[in-house]
């Protein structure tokens, strides 16, 4: 029995001719118009989304280098209202952990609802050496309220 070898599909190497009159076309119309976007002024702002573990800790490294933290760096921690306020400050009594994690104490997390696995907004303020911790409930209560404003009746 003989066989006879399959040929190899090998596509031709002439260009199909339609295929160049699509790009000729294409180089005389040039490149397609892009969308003007409106620029917005660059805020001073950095923010970044952390889990809070079961000991209180968040790790955010981008935004700790942002601040200029380092684990020598003493921080004040509190609350307000329903938002976690920390402040570099040289009379503070907390410090940043050895890998660079922040440890939030129970009870700001207790004050502000927060358990183990929340995802949190951090909101760093390099400039003023500050860092904003917002809670769950925080951010839809915000979210909510935006919708609210944007998608009124008719507004849309």
């Amino acid at each position: 029995m003989t066989t006879s070898p399959v040929p190899a599909v090998i596509p031709s190497a002439q260009p199909h001719p339609r295929s160049s009159i699509a790009a000729a076309a294409a180089r005389l119309r040039g490149p397609l118009p892009l969308a003007e976007l409106t620029q917005r002024p660059a805020g001073s702002l950095r923010f970044g989304l952390a889990s809070i573990d079961t000991n209180g800790r968040v790790v955010d490294s981008a935004l700790i280098r942002t601040l200029g933290w380092t684990t020598a760096t003493r921080l004040r921690i509190q609350t307000c209202v329903d938002l976690i306020v920390v402040l570099a400050d040289r009379h503070g009594v907390f410090r940043l952990g050895p890998p660079g994690y922040l440890r939030l104490p129970a009870t700001a997390r207790h004050w502000c609802g927060l358990r183990a696995g929340d995802r949190l907004l951090l909101a760093a303020d390099p400039a003023n050496s500050l860092l904003v911790v917002h809670p769950p409930a925080v951010l839809e209560e915000m979210v909510a309220g935006l919708h609210a404003a944007r998608f009124r009746e008719g507004a849309a």
